[in-house]
């Protein structure tokens, strides 16, 4: 594997080629900061780049994995929701400055602030932040309205089986499988009350967890689109909700039942009123989310993926506990 220190060196090279691309001189700016995730899925660095004049942009660079067609799709998806809040007081995509697919790279305008989780872990009142983040999804949401049509959880509920069966074959490997496929047994019991419900279908973010959510005191801005078709409304908040409810969130106030803490379900919902909070597809894709993002831990991860894989556990422990549960009759099972 190339070294850290070359993805730095073409990074740079790609900025040169970006900001000249974007009509502002290169070496008026530097490098002021640096993000880089590199693991066997994943190879990509995001930089900020500091002008002379106090402007700053952000240089993203996926290296691994490399999709081209993906890749423009989710240039897409960032210009379309750039283009459908923009105007909105107070809620923000960056712009574009610049973009080269066949680099897998793009040059963006810099959002001020600090990331949603960020501002969590500095302040004990965290209902303020919760609400802000709703009000920046349900803006782009409502931007993006297509509509209504009726939900159908048998996909999901069938592709978490599908998961189990190869976990059960060795085709795939993750931790804690058997109370894994414990919860995934127990998935279904809460589709009939989401079945056919008639759920609000927008565009989604696709990955809008709690640091692709940056707050200043005036401006709420989002990015790192991932998705191009419209989806149900539960898919993003379930995305943010449980990122925030396995990262900051407070565990010793999560009862049996719930999958996020109820004071933190309350508050994003003032912010966020598209559907209501006991909208049964946002119940039930929280639900499917917090084994989405178990199956996505790492089976030999960092000290902060074992931590977080912890906080998992108990946070599947505590929506799944069967005393709680409430079950239209007769129950029903899809087959795979």
């Amino acid at each position: 594997m190339p070294p850290v220190d070359d993805l730095k060196v073409q990074a740079f090279q790609i900025f040169e080629g970006l900001a000249a691309k974007a009509g502002i001189a290169p070496e008026t700016f530097t490098c002021g900061a640096e993000w880089i995730k590199d693991d066997s899925n994943q190879r990509q660095i995001v930089q900020r780049y500091d002008g002379r004049d106090g402007v700053s942009v952000v240089l993203k660079h996926v290296a691994r994995p490399w999709d081209t067609d993906r890749f423009t799709a989710m240039l897409a998806a960032h210009q379309a929701a750039c283009d459908a809040i923009d105007g909105v007081p107070g809620y923000s995509v960056p712009q574009i400055l610049a973009a080269e697919a066949g680099q897998q790279a793009y040059l963006m305008c810099f959002a001020k602030g600090d990331t949603f989780l960020d501002l969590c872990r500095q302040t004990e009142d965290h209902a303020p932040l919760l609400r802000r983040a709703g009000g920046w999804l349900a803006a782009f949401h409502g931007a993006t309205l297509q509509g209504t049509h009726p939900f159908q959880p048998r996909f999901m509920v069938n592709h978490l089986h599908r998961l189990v069966a190869r976990v059960e074959s060795g085709a795939r490997r993750i931790n804690g499988k058997q109370r894994f496929a414990a919860y995934v047994g127990r998935i279904a019991d809460y589709a009939p009350q989401a079945q056919g419900h008639a759920g609000q279908i927008a565009a989604k973010h696709g990955d809008l967890n709690g640091y692709n959510l940056v707050m200043a005191p005036d401006e709420t801005a989002a990015f790192d689109f991932s998705a191009t078709t419209p989806s149900p409304v539960g898919y993003d908040i379930a995305r943010l909700l449980q990122s925030y409810t396995q990262m900051v969130g407070d565990l010793d106030a999560l009862p049996k039942g719930h999958s996020v803490p109820p004071a933190a379900w309350d508050a994003f919902f003032e912010g966020y009123r598209l559907v209501p909070p006991d909208d049964p597809t946002v119940h039930f894709l929280t639900r499917v989310q917090i084994l989405t993002d178990w199956n996505r831990i790492q089976e030999h991860g960092s000290i902060a993926n074992v931590m977080r894989f912890e906080r998992i556990k108990k946070i599947a422990r505590q929506a799944f506990a069967l005393s709680l549960i409430h079950i239209s009759e007769p129950t029903r099972r899809y087959a795979i």
